[in-house]
């Protein structure tokens, strides 16, 4: 097959694991025999360099323009009301039409278009003689854009935009009405990563019913360990990730206090590895410091998926804290394979693999008194411990490793083209 990928960011630009597993799945494709090229965003996002050769890439177009940010106010509201963001809506449909033009694909997969036109995902199934299929970890690309839901927001701490923002809003939304908004997509070919992403997807009304689950997979030549008994030292945790509140790490560093100062449980480390705002990230460290934490937790900062491997191995315990609903986390199943117990929230499809007591332990959301309940079980239980690591690792390796994601995907692209080299009809509802 020849695959062109459509995602708004691909690494080494990048913002977490959904754009480093686009960059695995393309690649491995690639080397089952494959043509694959990419078409991103010219976006370089803060903090990440360009590894060496990168800009080199012959398979890679990073063509793609975001518009620009209407929360930045002045600049966002003028580019929307100038043109500006319709020149570069049309600009990127025709990157999309050259790139086809020239690589002749059979099948365009729609991996991400968050903060991208929706628009791109209509001229892709407009494309004569090519099939159109998505993947899907995050928003529908048939659900409102970001442009509708902020006019739709009538919400704002500023007292004075609270009066002007509605007039406008008006203006605008008729303006994005008439050109078609929000997309109405058909989306014949549709996988998510969970079942929960599934069936949210299509409650909401932007998922077909007839879409399928394909798992994230994971590699374990990469992060396989063999599962040791515990040594007696310090139990390890790791907490990795985005640094935002609705990931949950507070939730981690109340458990902690609680450990260390209520039940004097002292030989715990936390390393946190991460980025995010500076706001956030300051009221982690000064809650750390307020608490006399400082001998018991780390911040290690942002760490590429190279180092992921190395860094696991030298921890016990995972530490998922999400507040928000997560929709399969990949970090998880690295865990896993590593020989390390998960300990998380169940909010999205986490429960698909964090089964309590089996794979891992739970404890509810944002709730730091149950996590502490649940790391002070697995710090006096060694036995508990062992035993649920091994059950997630042989679950993961059983059905959840890379191999298996990349034979379900090829087997849905396949799909896909033999069904529009076949003429199958599309039907004609759509979905928004």
């Amino acid at each position: 097959m020849r695959i062109l990928f459509v995602s708004n960011y691909y690494p080494p630009y990048e913002v977490g694991g959904y754009e480093q597993l686009c960059r695995d799945v393309a690649e491995q494709l690639a080397q089952r025999g494959h043509q694959v090229e990419v078409l991103t965003s010219d976006r370089r996002v803060a903090g990440r360099e360009a590894a060496p050769g990168a800009g080199q890439e012959k398979h890679v177009h990073r063509l793609l323009r975001f518009p620009a940010d209407l929360r930045a106010r002045t600049s966002g509201v003028v580019a929307f009301f100038s043109g500006r963001r319709w020149k570069d809506e049309q600009y990127n449909r025709a990157c999309l039409r050259e790139v086809a033009r020239r690589f002749a694909p059979d099948v365009v997969f729609i991996w991400s278009v968050e903060g991208l036109p929706r628009s791109i995902a209509t001229e892709a199934e407009m494309l004569p003689g090519v099939a159109t299929a998505y993947w899907l970890a995050g928003r529908s690309p048939a659900a409102p854009d970001e442009n509708w839901l902020y006019w739709e927001d009538n919400t704002s701490d500023n007292a004075g935009w609270r009066l002007v923002k509605p007039v406008l809003a008006r203006v605008a939304l008729a303006m994005l009405r008439r050109e078609g908004k929000p997309e109405r997509l058909r989306m014949q070919h549709v996988a998510l990563v969970s079942e929960y992403m599934r069936q949210q997807g299509i409650a909401e009304g932007y998922v077909p019913e007839h879409a399928q689950v394909i798992y994230n997979g994971v590699e374990p030549d990469l992060f396989y360990r063999p599962i040791r008994p515990p040594d007696g030292a310090a139990l390890q945790l790791l907490c990795a990730g985005r640094l935002i509140p609705g990931k949950g790490v507070h939730t981690v560093l109340e458990a902690l206090n609680t450990l260390v100062q209520e039940r004097g449980l002292r030989s715990v480390r936390l390393n946190v590895v991460g980025s995010g705002p500076e706001d956030y990230m300051g009221q982690l460290k000064q809650y750390v410091v307020e608490h006399g934490l400082q001998e018991h937790v780390t911040f290690l900062g942002w760490r590429s998926r190279e180092a992921m491997p190395e860094l696991m191995a030298e921890h016990d315990v995972l530490v998922l804290p999400t507040i928000h609903p997560e929709p399969f986390a990949r970090v998880v199943l690295e865990a896993m394979v590593s020989g390390m117990v998960v300990v998380g929230t169940l909010t999205g499809g986490t429960g698909e693999i964090l089964l309590p007591d089996v794979t891992g332990l739970a404890f509810a959301a944002g709730d730091g008194a149950d996590l502490a309940a649940q790391l002070e079980r697995l710090a006096c239980d060694p036995v508990l411990r062992v035993r649920l690591a091994i059950e997630g690792q042989q679950r993961v390796l059983r059905d959840l490793t890379m191999e298996r994601m990349i034979e379900n995907i090829e087997r849905f692209l396949e799909g896909a083209v033999a069904e529009r080299a076949q003429g199958v009809r599309v039907p004609s509802a759509t979905l928004a």
